[in-house]
């Protein structure tokens, strides 16, 4: 072979070029050159800014020709995807200045820059560990949701549900009967890289990394996301995702799915001293009206005037005469006391409202 490629050197000076740069990268490959060597051998061999990302593993860097890190890049003049197997798992990128047109070589320099990079990624994959996509062990979630573990305990149960260390993560807290059942419905609705797992018959854990923007739960089905932590943190989103879990689907007006970020400071009203609670005007107030002949009825219209900008906007909402509703908005004032014409009172009954539902109820 050694010949032949003599031989070959000797018909065409390109030839030889070309052979000397695909020699130039089987080396790095060989001797398990990791990214950022890659990077900078090809910016030395190219005389241009090289640069590398591996998305997967969020490494990214950039090399002048001098061997040194970029600070500044000017425009890319050319690049290729970097593909692990059948994924797109990055890009590699050459940018000359101005004036600096692409050369004779670029193409074939970033072609082999692509392969020595997808082999860096490659290396940088724990084998042994594959994510898992789908239903999990429950004993490890708990394990790991549970809290009060070493971080070393913590960062070996992440991996083995096949988080990287430091991988950032958001917990959902799922309710709703027969999940065990339902984990393919949770799965599709989820989709992309997660983690469930049934904890008992009527709750479940999902952990993503990322979650959807966008997700619609399967009818009967609750959850609350909790803050992004990383993956050996995940008991903390855990547990800000399980208090907040009571407030998804309260009433018509909260939705099944929903995100502590979007409940804010109200998070803090389901840790209030319940026994004071119940002691409030207010919060009696409401207890009589649910005691009463319609009480479900009245507390879900009450709950629409007060999330609503007006009688009428409320009526729409729910299907009723804009008279039918005024009239009922002046019954429930009387029986609370309070008014429901100005943003106050209304302030003021919702939140009785929700007192009553989180403690009450």
């Amino acid at each position: 072979m050694q010949g032949l490629l003599r031989w070959v050197s000797t018909i065409d000076s390109a030839a030889e070029r070309a052979l000397r740069i695909i020699e130039f990268f089987d080396q790095l490959t060989r001797h398990d050159a990791d990214i950022e060597a890659v990077t900078r051998a090809t910016a030395v061999l190219a005389e241009a800014t090289a640069g590398a990302e591996d998305d997967l593993h969020d490494v990214a860097c950039a090399m002048t020709p001098a061997g040194r890190p970029a600070q500044e890049t000017c425009a890319r003049t050319i690049s290729r995807t970097v593909v692990h197997g059948n994924a797109v798992i990055g890009r590699v990128w050459l940018a000359r200045p101005e004036g600096d047109t692409e050369r004779d070589w670029d193409d074939l320099i970033m072609e082999r820059m692509a392969l020595a990079v997808a082999a860096a990624h490659a290396r940088r994959r724990p084998p042994e560990r594959s994510p898992v996509s789908g239903p999990a062990d429950p004993a490890i979630v708990q394990y790991l949701l549970g809290g009060g573990i070493s971080e070393p305990d913590a960062s070996r149960a992440a991996q083995l549900l096949g988080f990287r260390a430091g991988q950032q993560v958001r917990v959902v807290a799922v309710a709703g009967a027969d999940l065990s059942d339902r984990l393919s419905e949770l799965r599709a609705a989820f989709g992309g890289f997660v983690v469930l797992a049934a904890l008992s018959g009527t709750s479940a854990a999902v952990i993503g990394s990322p979650l959807p923007a966008s997700t619609t739960l399967p009818n009967g089905i609750t959850g609350c996301i909790g803050p992004t932590v990383p993956a050996e943190r995940a008991d903390v989103s855990w547990r800000a995702a399980h208090r907040g879990l009571r407030f998804a689907a309260m009433s018509p007006t909260w939705p099944a799915l929903i995100d502590t970020a979007d409940l804010g400071c109200l998070i803090a009203l389901d840790g209030l001293d319940r026994d004071g609670i119940r002691k409030l005007a207010d919060v009696r107030a409401i207890a009589s009206v649910a005691a009463g002949r319609r009480g479900k009825e009245d507390l879900d219209l009450l709950d629409l005037i007060c999330a609503s900008n007006s009688l009428r906007e409320a009526a729409t909402a729910a299907h009723m005469h804009h008279s039918s509703v005024n009239y009922r908005a002046q019954a429930l004032a009387e029986q609370l006391g309070m008014s429901l014409g100005t943003a106050v009172g209304r302030y003021r009954a919702r939140t009785a409202l929700l007192f009553w539902r989180l403690h009450c109820q």
